[in-house]
């Protein structure tokens, strides 16, 4: 039983040496709880005195007049006047300008489509013209030749008459040859 005892005593002992460790962990927790709501009670109140100070300074500012009213010399009045008037012309300068730019592009552009339409009018009209000029030239029984063929065709006919007038003898076959050829074109 003593032994029942002593570790009672002993259970008991421990027991009070935790009860006395929970006690004195609450008490720092309490410590701690007090200061923390010792801030929260400065912040508090700090804040409603920030408040009041601001209610304070609405107030000071409805007091102020919201309108004052300044009377002018003449002198200023006028000049005022004139700067108005000033603005007034150089507004309807900047808005006449405005327009008559854009007045300018519109020109530019109107200018530029009937010049690019004359021009292709112009083309088409040159082309006709050429046809017209080679119809004609067509109907007549006139052609249109290169030079360079022209011109040795003139030469060969000029060689051609030189050799008959040299070979006079065989140029009467030529030449039998050449009537020939002349009439069977015509039947033709």
């Amino acid at each position: 039983m003593e032994n029942e005892n002593q570790e009672s005593k002993s259970n008991g002992m421990e027991l009070l040496e935790n009860v006395v460790k929970s006690n004195e962990r609450n008490i720092a927790s309490n410590l701690e709880n007090k200061e923390s709501n010792a801030e929260v009670k400065a912040n508090i109140k700090d804040l409603v005195f920030a408040i009041g100070q601001l209610q304070l300074d609405f107030e000071a500012v409805k007091e102020i007049p919201n309108k004052i009213e300044i009377v002018l010399s003449q002198e200023t009045s006028d000049f005022y006047e004139d700067f108005y008037k000033k603005m007034k012309m150089k507004e309807k300068f900047t808005w006449s300008g405005l327009g008559v730019f854009i007045l300018g592009i519109f020109t530019f552009m109107l200018s530029i489509t009937f010049a690019t339409n004359w021009y292709k009018e112009s083309i088409k009209a040159k082309s006709e013209l050429r046809q017209d000029i080679l119809k004609e030239i067509a109907n007549e029984g006139k052609n249109i030749y290169d030079e360079k063929e022209i011109k040795i065709l003139n030469e060969n006919t000029q060689v051609m008459q030189l050799w008959i007038k040299n070979n006079p003898k065989k140029a009467e076959d030529f030449l039998r040859f050449k009537d020939g050829y002349e009439a069977s074109m015509k039947s033709k």
